[in-house]
C-alpha cells in the first residue's frame, strides 16, 4: 500500500528523488492523468533511479558497507574513557583501537547517536584539544555540520556557565562558520525513527536545537548538569 506521508517526509527518499518526482509518482500510482513533462520525468529520471535502487537493494549493498566499516561499540566506550569520559560498561577491551578525538566525535554522531554518547561530546571538547580543521573535514565527510555546530555551541554555553570560555575560544571561528553554512535540511540528532516520533519532535524539540535545523530532546540544563559530574 502506498504511504504518501512516508514518500513526502522521509529524508533518505528525498536524497534520491526530488519533490516533483515524488509528486509525479503519487499522481501516477493514484491513476491521475500525467502531463507531458511528468511523463518525461517518469521515463527519463524516475524509472532509472528506481531500477538502480532496486538492484542495489537486491545485492544488500547497504548491509555490506555498514558491516565493513562499523566501529565496535566497545571501542567507542574505550575511547570515551581515554578522553576523560568514563561510562560504566561490561565490555572487555582486548581488541581496543585508539581513535583520534575528532574521529570519535564524528563516529558517535554518524554511527552511535545514543543520548549517553551524544551528551559526552561537549565534555570531550572542553576537556581535550580539538583540531578544528580535521573536525570540519569530518563534518563535511559525514554530512553532520549541523550536529557538530549544535554540540560545539553547547560546549560554549557550558564553558560560559563554568567560567572557562578561554579554554575553547580557539574554536569560535569554527562555530561561526558552521552556523553560517549549516544545512537547510532537518536532521535527527539521534537514531532514525518513525514519522510519528518525528512529528512529536517537530513540536517538542527545544528552540536552540531547531535553530540548527535539528530535531531531538536535548536540553541545556541537562548538558550543564552532566558537566558538573565530568568537568
Amino acid at each position: 500500500m502506498l504511504n504518501e506521508t512516508e514518500l513526502k517526509r522521509n529524508e533518505a527518499i528525498h536524497r534520491i528523488l526530488g519533490k516533483v518526482e515524488i509528486d509525479t509518482i503519487i499522481k501516477k500510482i493514484n491513476g491521475r492523468k500525467l502531463k507531458q513533462v511528468e511523463r518525461n520525468y517518469l521515463s527519463r529520471s524516475i524509472r532509472p533511479k528506481l531500477i538502480g535502487a532496486k538492484l542495489l537493494s537486491q545485492q544488500n549493498i547497504l548491509d555490506l558497507i555498514q558491516k565493513t566499516n562499523k566501529t565496535k561499540r566497545s571501542n567507542i566506550i574505550f575511547n570515551l574513557s581515554r578522553f576523560g569520559y568514563d561510562l560504566i560498561s561490561n565490555y572487555n577491551f582486548l581488541d581496543k583501537i585508539n581513535l583520534k578525538l575528532e574521529n570519535l566525535i564524528a563516529l558517535i554522531i554518524a554511527e552511535y547517536p545514543e543520548s549517553r554518547y551524544i551528551e559526552s561530546i561537549p565534555i570531550l571538547i572542553l576537556k581535550n584539544k580539538i583540531n578544528p580543521l580535521l573536525l570540519l573535514e569530518l563534518a563535511l565527510k559525514y554530512n553532520i555540520k549541523n550536529q557538530i555546530g549544535y554540540l560545539l555551541e553547547t560546549s560554549f554555553i557550558i564553558a560560559k556557565k563554568f567560567k572557562i570560555t578561554k579554554r575553547i575560544f580557539y574554536l569560535k571561528d569554527l562555530l561561526n562558520y558552521l552556523e553560517l553554512s549549516k544545512e537547510n535540511e532537518f536532521f535527527l540528532l539521534g537514531w532514525e525513527s518513525d514519522n510519528l516520533y518525528k512529528d512529536f519532535l517537530r513540536k517538542t524539540s527545544p528552540k536552540r536545537i531547531k535553530k540548527w535545523n535539528l530535531l531531538g530532546r536535548y536540553f541545556d540544563k541537562d548538558f550543564i548538569k552532566n558537566a558538573k559530574v565530568y568537568l
